[in-house]
């Protein structure tokens, strides 16, 4: 659950698959599929009933049945193992129930969380610096729980938080999860994947032997700043070019699209974009405490970038300009 939606830059978009090439029938073994919630490059999410145990749950379907595409199908076990060895017992991280394969179709099935993706509050209305600051805390604090436990989940965005009837977030979708310090066949398979949007400039560039907690403190604030400022910092018109933007270019500023954003809120956010990782915080629990500060109304511990950095970074983006500048004086 969690993939309603394609992402700005998002590969789902060249695989969708036409409703036909899903199953029509409503009994799936041990599960009663009871309506479509949502779906994405690889497969579909029902809103089912588990026979057995009689409670409601969610159950994702690879697209196609038995007629998927075999690469598809070996990415969504992938995706499922991946989930399956994760096993973060957490309230705001949904568990996985079953991993199997019913009739020749992969499945796994999971807790069922019906309030809908941040993506869709997102589109319905721009969220208060405060309710922004308020949610990412939560989450900031539930990837600091994943990271404590070896797993990165390198695919943060808002279709993967599900937003419960209280609104209360909910981490989905660790089918990218690598387990730190694991070069298993598993992650290879999986190292190349991602949402270039919300990609780390270490994770855009190619470097997976290079990604720490410090990719995940990145897409945490690509979500904070679109949170407030209504889209992500980088959105080109190709995926293309949004790596590119991800890579070399800076954020456009916060405060000129949404004067509510105070000069302390951008600085949280924009230390979480740092191109180089050594310049984020330290941890998601340093973010989830820095955003506890901010709420609190206390000084916040990052300071913004000094002018003699911006200069540096302007030098990196334009050398050659920089050059002739640099000749000219």
């Amino acid at each position: 659950l969690g993939i309603a939606a394609a992402d700005p830059g998002s590969k789902t978009q060249e695989l969708q698959v036409e409703a036909s090439a899903l199953p029509v029938t409503r009994s799936f073994g041990d599960y009663e599929l009871l309506a479509e919630l949502a779906r994405g490059g690889m497969g579909v999410v029902f809103r089912a009933r588990q026979i057995s145990l009689n409670r409601l749950v969610a159950v994702k379907l690879v697209h196609g049945g038995v007629f998927a595409n075999p690469t598809h199908v070996k990415r969504f076990k992938a995706e499922a193992e991946a989930e399956a060895a994760a096993r973060l017992e957490h309230p705001n991280i949904v568990p996985l129930f079953e991993v199997g394969e019913h009739d020749g179709q992969s499945f796994f099935s999971m807790r069922l969380v019906e309030g809908g993706t941040l993506r869709d509050a997102m589109k319905r209305k721009r969220f208060a610096p405060r309710a922004a600051a308020a949610l990412m805390e939560v989450i900031a604090r539930t990837v600091h729980f994943a990271h404590q436990r070896g797993i990165l989940h390198r695919d943060l965005k808002p279709t993967n938080i599900l937003l419960d009837g209280e609104n209360r977030p909910h981490i989905t979708d660790f089918g990218l999860a690598k387990i730190l310090d694991d070069e298993s066949s598993l992650t290879l398979t999986l190292a190349i994947m991602g949402t270039p949007a919300y990609m780390a400039p270490e994770q855009a560039a190619g470097r997976m032997k290079d990604l720490t907690t410090a990719a995940d403190i990145y897409s945490l604030g690509v979500i904070l700043y679109e949170l407030l400022c209504g889209q992500p910092p980088f959105a080109g018109n190709s995926t293309t070019a949004i790596l590119r933007e991800v890579v070399e270019a800076d954020p456009p500023s916060m405060r000129k699209q949404n004067r509510e954003v105070d000069a302390d809120l951008e600085t949280i956010c924009l230390k979480c974009l740092a191109k180089d990782p050594a310049r984020r915080y330290a941890s998601a629990n340093e973010l989830a405490d820095e955003l506890g500060r901010w709420i609190a109304g206390q000084p916040i511990l990052a300071r913004p970038p000094a002018t003699t950095e911006h200069f540096v970074r302007w030098i990196r983006r334009n050398p050659l300009l920089a050059s002739v500048s640099a000749a000219l004086v």
